[in-house]
């Protein structure tokens, strides 16, 4: 059996504005209505400082990918909280079904030091993307 190293790097990414992006075909996954909340959601620039990551727990490779040798980046779509959790998590760019799942499974585990407006911190949209590599 031949040895296959896995590398996968998730890289995260400011896209521009951080604005949710559409395209066509991609694979949208529902919210639960439980994460939505009131509080303000910034963009950055214009003062608001981007969140810094402090956990980013790698993806699993599915099975069926690794056997189709598929490499590629998932480009996925959150809100960072003032607490710096992670929610509203959406795929935004697919890569294959099973990866995409992969990938919101991890990026939902995230920490991150949260984004800031005038010093103190608040919720901003945020675009990552998540990449996967067979070596």
């Amino acid at each position: 059996m031949k040895n296959t190293r896995l590398l996968v790097t998730p890289t995260v990414v400011v896209l521009a504005g951080a604005a949710v992006l559409w395209f066509g075909g991609t694979a949208l996954f529902a919210q639960d209505a439980s994460e939505k909340t009131s509080e303000p959601v910034y963009e950055l620039g214009n003062g608001v400082t981007a969140p810094k990551p402090v956990y980013t727990a790698d993806p699993e490779y599915s099975e069926k990918a690794r056997k189709k040798k598929i490499n590629g980046t998932v480009v996925v779509a959150m809100i960072v909280t003032q607490e710096g959790r992670v929610r509203d998590v959406k795929i935004t760019k697919g890569l294959d079904k099973g990866l995409d799942k992969q990938a919101l499974a991890a990026v939902r585990t995230w920490k991150f030091d949260p984004a800031t407006k005038d010093g103190k911190p608040v919720a901003v949209h945020l675009n990552v993307e998540v990449s996967f590599r067979l070596y």
